[in-house]
């Protein structure tokens, strides 16, 4: 059940990151793999992340248990949203 949740909530996390990648430059692509073992510009990442959450989302899940959610699941969040922002190589013929 708790994986579910999860789930859901990483996959909101990658669109939001997807959709504003402008704004949050510094963990997307290879510096994200940098700051991953840095608490503190992860902490910085998840509360830019919980500021852009939908105001529904929000009213459930409050920020201090956003940001050790971000915290905990790093690596995988890390992972997912750097597959989701990267540029597909173009074939070459």
């Amino acid at each position: 059940m708790f994986e579910a949740v999860k789930e859901k909530i990483e996959a909101e996390i990658v669109a939001l990151v997807s959709q504003n990648q402008h704004l949050i430059t510094d963990f997307v692509g290879q510096k994200a793999s940098g700051l991953i073992n840095d608490d503190a510009a992860m902490t910085d990442f998840a509360h830019k992340l919980y500021g852009m959450l939908p105001t529904m989302l929000r009213s459930i899940v409050g920020q201090d248990t956003f940001t050790a959610f971000v915290l905990d699941n790093r690596q995988r969040l890390i992972t997912a949203i750097t597959a989701a922002t990267q540029v597909p190589n173009e074939k070459k013929p």
